[in-house]
């Protein structure tokens, strides 16, 4: 089975992060949404926008690594989880829910 590599600009990848960042020990929770399927803006909370298209959730672990369990996952949804349990480097990866089974997504970052 070919995985789907996902892309995110380095803009919107460092802001997520930042955010993550400077809520500690606090997690963040909010969504990505999209403009034509491409990941372009964060939005806090759960509450996505009028006529905003959803690309992902995203949820900070302050204190775990970034790897959500099966009940934290809707099916068929991705949701990104940034962990801040490194040191010196935060981490942010991607997961879908599939078929009931957790699956890391390929995230790469562009210019």
């Amino acid at each position: 089975m070919k995985q789907d590599v996902l892309v995110m600009p380095r803009n919107l990848a460092i802001r997520l992060l930042h955010e993550a960042q400077i809520a500690q020990p606090e997690a963040i929770r909010g969504l990505v949404t999209a403009r034509g399927e491409e990941p372009c803006a964060y939005v806090p909370g759960a509450q996505l926008p009028a006529q905003a298209e959803l690309w992902a959730v995203l949820w900070s672990q302050p204190l775990a690594p970034a790897v959500p369990e099966a009940a934290q996952l809707r099916e068929g949804e991705l949701s990104l989880v940034i962990s801040l349990n490194t040191k010196g480097v935060l981490e942010m990866r991607a997961w879908r829910l599939r078929d009931g089974q957790v699956q890391e997504q390929v995230l790469k970052i562009r210019d």
